[in-house]
């Protein structure tokens, strides 16, 4: 956004005032006929002299054409390969494309032919400065403010590495300065806002935006930043509009169906999350967040088998991706395709063996192929790594009932009990053990509380203890739970 406009502040476009300036039309066609050269490897009357394309690169930068104008350019340097416009233009082109090292480079080269060019020493700056080498951006944009304090492209690079730094009071500072410059202003004023967000002052942030979305309602970039505040104060449903205006606007803006799904997905709207998300990867195929979430969603569908296709794009794409292992892990596992459930969760714990979860659903997939003392084990380490696991506790003591240890089994759902004193499940599973142990007078208690808490499970006991406490042993709890309520 702000890059792109930096670049074209600091073109200039200086024909020779000899002639006129170019035919537009003349250019097109021209532009076209290079485009084919290019492409078919056949230039009819040999590569054009450097005037022509010094012409045709300029025009390219001019009408935002940045891949023609680097491809262009580079033949220019090969041309001219003293002319400092030249490699300047080529490092301009690289630049518009991100493509930083390799502008660095040419920018280097149209320096050593002109030292003290001040443009060429700013675009240098914001090379660097893109490049994250801070304190080398800083010196040469120091150097240019020397030379010309009132250089508008040194002092917003100046203030996007003082951004950088978190010095976010000094470069709001300066941004504001620049807010007042025509050329400048809205750059700045989105530089402002995102200084705002850096210091968590959302209310500030949202008020630029608004600004910024009054000034032009057709501007995406504003509308998608003013959803993430949105998403940031916790008002989701504003959020989603903004990320709609911000696709209407730009129907190709990936990152605002990828929001939006984001934000569908945190509502609990798993249908339209899908549809998000099927839209932004449809816009950008290779986009591995987009293809994880939109697995992920599709998972929580109960789509398992589209889910684990997506699950497995990424993992083609990224090997070491352990949330898509995982998450591929999970949709074997809910189609009772145990044996492949765990050959995902053992590939992802390769690359994550400190990941609880993991350990904790590879013992689930353990424990329903009966391999009951490998499930112990992946169960304690899930434990041993997340101590506080209620449910991982549940299920580890459920396990251990299965393998006769009831001293260990009773240990776990005491720390159910323990770690959540108002879930009545631990109490009923302490109390069922309790009961099949042959002490129904001290499942009792823990009976009472699972009733206190979760009235429900009255309905759990009358169909679960008959099996566990026999005709006799329910007689006698009934009698007893009875003399417990009218004892209260």
């Amino acid at each position: 956004m702000r890059l792109l406009s930096i670049i074209l502040h600091s073109m200039e476009y200086d024909y020779d005032d000899d002639h006129e300036e170019p035919n537009r039309q003349e250019l097109d066609e021209t532009l076209r006929r290079f485009r084919e050269a290019v492409r078919s490897g056949n230039w009819q009357h040999g590569i054009p002299n450097a005037e022509a394309l010094e012409a045709i690169v300029h025009y390219c930068l001019e009408t935002i054409a940045f891949e023609d104008a680097r491809i262009f350019a580079k033949m220019w340097t090969e041309k001219a390969p003293y002319s400092t416009d030249a490699w300047h233009k080529y490092g301009i082109a690289l630049g518009s494309l991100g493509r930083w090292q390799e502008a660095l480079n040419a920018y280097v080269q149209a320096a050593k032919l002109d030292p003290i060019d001040i443009e060429i020493t700013v675009n240098r700056g914001i090379a660097l400065e893109q490049l994250g080498r801070l304190e080398d951006a800083n010196k040469l944009i120091e150097d240019a403010l020397d030379a010309d304090p009132n250089n508008l492209d040194a002092l917003f690079t100046k203030a996007l590495i003082l951004e950088k730094r978190e010095r976010y009071d000094e470069a709001m500072r300066l941004f504001s300065y620049l807010a007042k410059q025509d050329l400048f202003q809205r750059d700045a004023m989105f530089e402002i806002a995102i200084c705002h967000e850096a210091l968590e002052q959302f209310n500030e942030a949202l008020a630029i935006y608004e600004t910024l979305t009054d000034m032009d309602p057709f501007e995406p970039n504003a509308w998608f930043n003013k959803g993430v505040i949105y998403g940031k104060k916790g008002a989701n449903r504003s959020g989603l509009k903004c990320y709609d205006m911000a696709t209407v606007v730009k129907p190709d803006f990936v990152n605002a169906w990828y929001n939006m799904g984001n934000t569908y997905a945190t509502l609990g709207r798993v249908q339209e999350s899908v549809a998000a998300y099927t839209e932004a990867h449809r816009l950008d195929p290779a986009d591995i967040p987009v293809m994880h979430n939109l697995a992920s969603s599709l998972e929580e569908r109960g789509s398992f088998l589209e889910a684990s296709e997506m699950f497995t794009k990424v993992v083609e794409l990224d090997p070491q991706h352990s949330q898509a292992l995982y998450g591929r892990g999970t949709c074997a596992d809910a189609l009772e395709k145990y044996e492949e459930a765990i050959a995902d969760y053992e590939a992802a714990l390769k690359i994550e063996p400190a990941y609880a979860d993991l350990w904790y659903a590879k013992a689930d997939a353990l424990f329903n192929l009966q391999r009951i003392s490998e499930s112990l084990t992946a169960y304690r380490k899930a434990l041993e790594i997340q101590p506080e696991d209620v449910e991982c506790w549940f299920d580890y003591s459920t396990s251990v009932l299965e393998s006769g240890d009831v001293l260990e089994a009773l240990r776990g759902f005491n720390e159910c009990m323990r770690l959540m004193p108002q879930w009545a499940e631990g109490y009923f599973a302490t109390a069922k053990t309790l009961c099949a142990a042959g002490q129904p007078l001290s499942s009792v208690p823990f009976l009472v509380k699972a009733f206190a808490l979760d009235p429900s499970k009255r309905d759990d006991y009358e169909a679960e203890f008959p099996l566990i406490a026999g005709p006799l042993g329910m007689e006698y709890l009934n009698n007893v739970l009875k003399e417990h309520q009218q004892g209260e």
